[in-house]
């Protein structure tokens, strides 16, 4: 009787113990913590339990922890099951961009390019940053993109054409003549900047064209000149030359210009280069000439302030006639 009692009562103990165990057990769940700016793991058992209590058991402060993450498992509730509970932090991020002053602001990205998506901000293949797009948020991070640019521009310099001086004995001596002008060269350059944030880095350039000068040919006379007579008299010097023309006569006078008024010639042409208004006493009309400075002309023209020993040349524009002004000549007659 007594052993039957004592087996029976050993059997209640084990079943009892049996329940026990296996209520705790079903009571206690294992759940694993992640944060979304750490790489590390929080595993532990939590026995009817919240998450602020199995972190505050693992050593966390949970007042702490509220302020920084947002749980995908509330705080307080009790954990009924094994969990996988992830912490995403509500981080302070500081942004700066294209040398602007940073701004700061919160956010629960977990990355720097959802980050970007989230603050509207695009970037371009030339960016420089300091963060890469999968790069994990962090709190305080500062976030830096510098805006790069390259700008292609061409950049001209000119270069002097050379003069090219040639005797004419033809030409009295001291008196010149352009036969070609000149035209100035010029290098063309290919200039390539780089920016950061709008201030110039680095400056490069290539010459990609260049052009020649032309050079200006000037013909210097290396001739004789007859002495300007000081009346107004006509000289008899036949057979003498003046510019490789023979000539019988020459005359000092007074030289002015003019241009087109729109009236022909008092001997009834249209005034061209070469035409020359003379008084007739001192000069017949239809008399060739050469003039030093102007050169071959024939007397075609008169006018009301062409007297005696004034002569009056015909250029085809108002600049030319002024730039010759009033000048002291010495006109020869040809033969």
């Amino acid at each position: 009787m007594k052993k039957s009692l004592i087996i029976s009562l050993g059997v209640a103990t084990v079943l009892l113990l049996s329940g026990t165990f296996v209520g705790y057990a079903m009571m206690n769940k294992e759940i694993t913590v992640t944060f979304s700016d750490q790489d590390k793991k929080i595993k532990t058992d939590v026995f009817n339990g919240t998450l602020a209590e199995a972190l505050a058991d693992e050593g966390y402060n949970p007042a702490k922890l509220k302020k920084q993450y947002k749980p995908n498992h509330p705080w307080d509730k009790p954990i009924q099951k094994d969990s996988s509970i992830h912490l995403t932090c509500n981080c302070t991020v500081s942004l700066k961009v294209g040398g602007k002053d940073p701004i700061k602001t919160k956010t629960l990205q977990t990355t720097v390019g959802d980050f970007l998506k989230e603050q509207k901000v695009k970037t371009e293949k030339s960016d420089q940053m300091n963060a890469t797009l999968d790069q994990k948020i962090t709190n305080d991070m500062m976030i830096v993109i510098d805006k790069i640019e390259k700008r292609v521009k061409k950049k001209v310099e000119f270069t002097d054409f050379p003069v090219k001086k040639q005797e004419d004995p033809d030409l009295p001596k001291g008196e010149k003549k352009v036969t070609q002008k000149g035209k100035k060269g010029k290098v063309i350059y290919e200039v390539t900047a780089l920016y950061k944030n709008g201030k110039a880095m680095v400056t490069d350039q290539k010459k990609i064209e260049e052009i020649k000068p032309v050079a200006e040919i000037v013909k210097v006379g290396s001739g004789e000149v007859e002495d300007e007579k000081e009346d107004t008299q006509l000289a008899s010097t036949s057979g003498s030359r003046i510019a490789g023309l023979k000539y019988k006569k020459s005359l000092s006078m007074q030289a002015t210009g003019y241009t087109h008024t729109g009236n022909p010639t008092a001997t009834g042409a249209m005034p061209r280069r070469g035409t020359v208004a003379v008084d007739p006493r001192v000069i017949p009309l239809g008399t060739q000439l050469y003039i030093p400075g102007y050169g071959r002309a024939v007397a075609q023209d008169t006018g009301g302030a062409v007297k005696g020993n004034i002569i009056d040349l015909f250029f085809e524009t108002r600049q030319e006639a002024v730039q010759w002004g009033r000048r002291n000549v010495t006109v020869y007659i040809l033969e």
